[in-house]
């Protein structure tokens, strides 16, 4: 079976006018689905979790739902044939953040059980139909970010939305515990591509095993040289690093000044193309 990071690479690199859905099976049953339209992911549904969402939308929505307002609105969907977020949302059972929460969660949870199965195997299914609002679906990097969050708590409740480079492509990654740099938060909105995260993360990982970090004046002559796009990496505890990609000398001056006043260790590159994939359009492998 393709690993969750496999499935979402594969998702992600799909051409942007692509729809249709990878159906994943062990060879006799099957075991789920995932719904994608322009490289975001729809809906995703595991063998078994029928009532999963159900739980999640009584957990999040403003009001108390029971069994009978749900089993109404999931008739309605069906003979209008419309989307379940969009109709729940008309209706005013749940709120559009509530619902985005609880549908976020809930492919999460299936994208993660049906990538755990040892004998499944995924196709690809294409077809011309188009109809999910981008409200509700969610790109890749997205949904990676958020299942090793779900791996990591600790790590990932210490990540700084705010920080650094909150509006930058980046990520920040808990350190997991055969040593690989995992996912748990995003950046970059549409920008951030699941390949490119990935190899970003890596680097910056790798590159803070070696020496903990270059030396004040090496970072020094690298901010004063710089004179386009940067990648730069730092840690902020023991098994958290963050990764960002700075598009300009004047947004990597000021995120060093940063963390020059937190002594957060730091190292950097502008040899950007060892990561792979968007939005820098990088295809060949490099060492720091």
């Amino acid at each position: 079976m393709p690993s969750l990071i496999e499935l979402l690479t594969a998702i992600d690199e799909l051409p942007a006018d692509e729809s249709g859905a990878f159906v994943v099976d062990d060879g006799a049953a099957p075991l789920g689905s995932v719904f994608v339209e322009g490289t975001r992911v729809c809906w995703a549904a595991a063998t078994g979790r029928s009532r999963r969402l159900r739980d999640l939308l009584r957990r999040y929505a403003p009001r108390t739902l029971d069994d009978a307002d749900l089993d109404r609105a999931f008739a309605e969907c069906r003979v209008a044939q419309r989307p379940l977020g969009e109709h729940l949302v008309a209706r005013g059972l749940v709120s559009e953040d509530s619902l985005r929460v609880a549908l976020k969660q809930h492919t999460v949870e299936s994208l993660i059980a049906q990538c755990d199965h040892p004998d499944g195997q995924a196709t690809w299914v294409g077809h011309r139909h188009r109809g999910y609002s981008p409200r509700f679906a969610f790109p890749a990097a997205e949904l990676l970010a958020a299942a090793g969050a779900e791996l990591y708590a600790a790590e990932s409740a210490g990540v700084e939305t705010d920080g650094v480079a909150a509006q930058v492509t980046g990520g920040a990654f808990a350190i997991g515990d055969d040593g690989e740099p995992v996912l748990v938060h995003a950046t970059g909105g549409e920008g951030a591509r699941v390949r490119a995260l990935i190899e970003l993360g890596a680097w910056a990982t790798a590159a803070l095993d070696i020496g903990n970090g270059f030396s004040a004046a090496v970072i020094e002559r690298a901010v004063a040289s710089a004179s386009g796009p940067v990648a730069l990496g730092w840690r902020s505890s023991r098994r958290l690093i963050n990764a960002a990609i700075l598009d300009s000398p004047a947004a990597l001056a000021r995120a060093v000044s940063e963390l020059t006043r937190r002594r957060a260790p730091t190292v950097l590159t502008t040899r950007l193309p060892m990561f792979g994939g968007a939005p820098l359009e990088p295809h060949s492998a490099s060492t720091p």
